[in-house]
């Protein structure tokens, strides 16, 4: 069997794991991670990921799925990243092609997955769900992400865009919301959620502000659900680990608008883009 590498680019990291034929996941002693600067130049960003996936010690016939950030041509794999704070320097660069020549692998045993359709593409093929499930994968952190699947590829959903509530679901369902409540709240900076639940005296205000932010995102899945009779929700990301939080939220708003997906909580963490990465050479073997 052909060894199989699932990579996960991220704005400020790259994670590649060696896909276990026996178990079809990525064990932990076969993962390697690197900072990497995304604002870099050309050949640093490509250094540190030859320097990442040469890690694992692949094979000449090694196969690397690939899962990348939009904008991004995902058949060519010509990065289209320009305006997105990270990247600009590998823009219109044909990243199969540099990459084959430096790993000395053929073009062919490199795939590109949107990294939002990946973490769904994983959490599916791990789970064993058939193909004629509907799907829904949102992943809450940083930025938003959402993907559909509705056969035997997952798709990107460009949730982060759509428009909302007068700005796009971005601003609203994301680390940065809480991040500007908290500035124009408490003129205080913060970086993120986890920092807001460890402070006793904002404690109350943030479990408050937590159920604004489910009944936003309960909107927003409406919303991304309508006419596509969605089987199966998944949810992950960094902001999952608070979800005890403004679930319960999320749950009572769909289930008053009569919407009752089957909600899943990933539990493959960062695996499951690299799986789903994975799974695309995986099925052709």
């Amino acid at each position: 069997m052909k060894q199989i590498v699932g990579v996960d680019i991220g704005g400020s990291h790259i994670s590649a794991g060696l896909l276990d034929n026996q178990s079809s996941s990525i064990l932990d002693e076969k993962i390697s991670r690197m900072p990497v600067d995304s604002l870099g130049t050309k050949q640093e960003i490509l250094n540190a990921w030859i320097d990442c996936i040469l890690s694992l010690n692949i094979k000449k016939d090694a196969c690397l799925g690939i899962a990348m950030p939009a904008p991004f041509d995902y058949d060519q794999g010509i990065s289209l990243i320009l305006d997105q704070g990270k990247y600009r320097s590998l823009y219109q660069v044909n990243l199969k092609e540099a990459l084959a020549q430096r790993l000395k692998l053929p073009v062919e045993n490199i795939a590109f997955i949107n990294d939002a359709a990946a973490f769904l593409q994983g959490e599916a093929f791990v789970a064993g769900w058939p193909n004629q499930e509907r799907l829904m994968g949102i992943t809450l952190g940083t930025g938003l992400g959402g993907s559909y699947k509705f056969g035997d590829k997952a798709e990107d959903g460009a949730f982060w865009s759509v428009p909302f509530k007068g700005g796009i679901a971005e601003d609203l369902i994301s680390t940065s919301f809480f991040v500007r409540w908290a500035k124009e709240t408490f003129d205080i900076e913060v970086d993120g959620l986890k920092i807001l639940l460890a402070m006793p005296e904002r404690r109350s205000d943030t479990l408050n502000v937590l159920k604004e932010f489910g009944q936003n995102l309960a909107e927003l899945m409406l919303l991304q659900m309508e006419g596509k009779a969605i089987d199966k929700v998944v949810i992950g990301g960094n902001m999952v680990k608070a979800g005890d939080l403004f679930l319960p939220e999320v749950q009572r708003v769909l289930s008053a608008n009569k919407a009752n997906p089957e909600i899943f909580i990933s539990k493959l963490g960062e695996k499951a883009a690299m799986i789903g990465a994975a799974s695309l050479f995986e099925k052709k073997q």
